[in-house]
């Protein structure tokens, strides 16, 4: 029998949210033993390995592939800094997107995705003197798009052969992460249960990361957040637009609302980094706000923005290469009922028009 990955083993037992300890009592075996199968420093016997198959309820070669395990992309960093999450919520995701990458990588051999745009790597100190709205607007001149509001970004981001993954994370704790290695496509992993306009923003912010982050800092997640804001609403004419209105209130607000696709909430801060708005207005609008419970739940919602290239990729495993949901989870080293659960939010499986192809 081929030998187990060490680190197929820490993934899935962190993706089943047990720790070491826990995970040797299910098997018979001490924490001791456990870190050194774990550490590669001792082989899991045939009973062992039975065991961990039996009790992880992931098939064998799902610990023999050659893969390791890797950060959770752009928010590891920021989220090991503030500690922001506990560390069963961080293993988790760490979990869900190495176990979603490694997938997506084996689907990738098959698939060429056509991309119609470039997505460029800024240095953000060089290239734009540390300002991420000036490279906001860099971008949304490099990409040609017209002044105005974005019409659809989700489709926007997946023209550069970016895709977009929606996830079940199982948690608030996390509005998305994004990674950009050498063997893949771009991905952002983006949790599904977003409202539309938190999801228009948050692909913003993970846009920025993209392009912007290859080395994780201390003010990334500030500079993604004023990256995503001139983004979606660039302050040229923003200003021009609270001019027009004087005195703005929060029924003004839901008015942008619609048309720029973006919170009231966002509007409200963009209004007071150029200045539309002074601090005492903007904190009784916030207050407003708070009372009402539109922090958490704002009126007048947004349609959530629809996915392709996954849904395609998907797609094309099942009505192009006739592959059934039992041969995918075979082919991804999975068991059928967690392919449902990773890859069967959204409603990902349904016959569409294909815009991907086969390798040649």
């Amino acid at each position: 029998m081929e030998k187990l990955n060490p680190d197929m083993i820490v993934l899935a037992r962190e993706y089943r949210g047990l720790t070491q300890e826990e995970l040797g009592k299910l098997i018979g075996a001490s924490q001791a033993t456990i870190a050194k199968i774990e550490g590669g420093v001792k082989s899991a016997s045939l009973e062992q390995t039975a065991l961990l198959v039996d009790k992880l309820q992931f098939p064998i070669d799902f610990f023999t592939q050659n893969e390791e395990l890797l950060g959770f992309g752009s928010s590891a960093y920021f989220y090991r800094k503030k500690a922001t999450i506990s560390s069963i919520e961080r293993k988790k995701i760490q979990s869900i997107v190495n176990i979603l990458r490694i997938n997506l990588k084996f689907f990738l051999k098959s698939i060429d995705i056509e991309a119609s745009r470039k997505l460029p790597l800024y240095d953000l100190a060089e290239d734009f003197n540390g300002s991420a709205t000036l490279a906001a607007m860099s971008l949304r001149s490099y990409w040609n798009l017209p002044d105005g509001p974005i019409k659809n970004l989700t489709q926007l981001i997946e023209s550069t052969g970016a895709i977009v993954v929606p996830v079940n994370f199982g948690m608030r704790s996390i509005d998305a992460t994004s990674i950009r290695l050498n063997e893949l496509s771009p991905i952002i992993f983006i949790n599904d249960n977003l409202t539309g306009d938190r999801w228009r923003f948050t692909l913003a912010h993970e846009l920025a990361h993209l392009v912007l982050h290859q080395i994780p800092s201390e003010t990334m997640e500030e500079e993604a957040d004023e990256f995503a804001s001139e983004f979606l609403l660039p302050s040229s004419e923003l200003k021009p637009h609270f001019t027009r209105i004087g005195k703005v209130r929060l029924q003004d607000l839901f008015v942008l609302k619609a048309y720029w696709k973006v919170s009231a909430q966002a509007l409200l801060m963009k209004a007071v980094s150029v200045g539309s708005i002074d601090k005492s207005e903007s904190q009784y609008i916030w207050r407003q706000i708070a009372s009402r419970g539109y922090k958490t739940s704002e009126p007048h919602p947004l349609p959530k923005e629809d996915i392709t290239t996954y849904k395609d990729m998907l797609n094309f495993f099942e009505s192009e290469l006739n592959f059934s949901k039992n041969e995918i989870a075979e082919a991804i080293h999975l068991n059928p009922m967690e392919v449902e659960v990773l890859h069967g939010v959204s409603g990902a499986w349904g016959s569409r028009q294909s815009h991907l192809r086969i390798v040649s």
